[in-house]
């Protein structure tokens, strides 16, 4: 089942060209998506939930209690700068989401996003994720695959950095 997420926003985006996750490992599509305190993530709450069930089935409400399952719902962000009480998700893909703007062109349905400057760490989205359970090593969980993202608006940058033409000064 695939769940929109509500409004988040972009970090660490590699949207455009796959990188490895783990040093040597398979170069993936992905991005951390940040909830902002207060946002209402009860949808996919449940779906993670849901996902857990089916590959757990009765023993999942024990295992969480025993913290033997990892949620994908991270609260530790403030470390890299994120608000104070914000969620954050990390999600991947091994094939390049589909990306789309908010905007709507001729054809009434929003406009595709082809510029990797579009979408920078800080900018407002919301993606299609499909949520599943792995059992790999010894490391059990749920996490969310991405499937597609589409920009909602621009927003304050989280690395700091600002387009040259903010930065210099034109000469005539």
């Amino acid at each position: 089942m695939t769940i929109i997420t509500p409004k988040a926003i972009l970090s660490y985006p590699h949207l455009f060209e796959p990188r490895p996750s783990t040093p040597g490992g398979e170069p993936v599509y992905s991005c951390s998506l940040v909830f902002e305190p207060g946002t209402d993530l009860s949808a996919m709450k449940q779906e993670a939930l849901r996902v857990a069930r089916e590959k757990w089935a009765d023993k999942t409400d024990a295992m969480l209690r025993a913290g033997k399952i990892r949620m994908p719902f991270r609260e530790d962000g403030e470390e890299k700068g994120y608000p104070p009480g914000a969620v954050f998700i990390n999600v991947r893909s091994r094939t390049a989401p589909g990306i789309v703007d908010r905007y709507a062109g001729p054809d009434g349905k929003p406009v595709r996003i082809n510029d990797p400057e579009a979408l920078y760490p800080g900018c407002y989205v919301r993606a299609s994720l499909r949520a599943f359970a792995y059992d790999t090593n010894g490391n059990r969980g749920v996490s969310f695959g991405l499937c597609n993202l589409q920009k909602l608006g621009d927003g304050q940058r989280l690395d700091g950095r600002k387009k040259p033409e903010d930065e210099f000064e034109a000469e005539e």
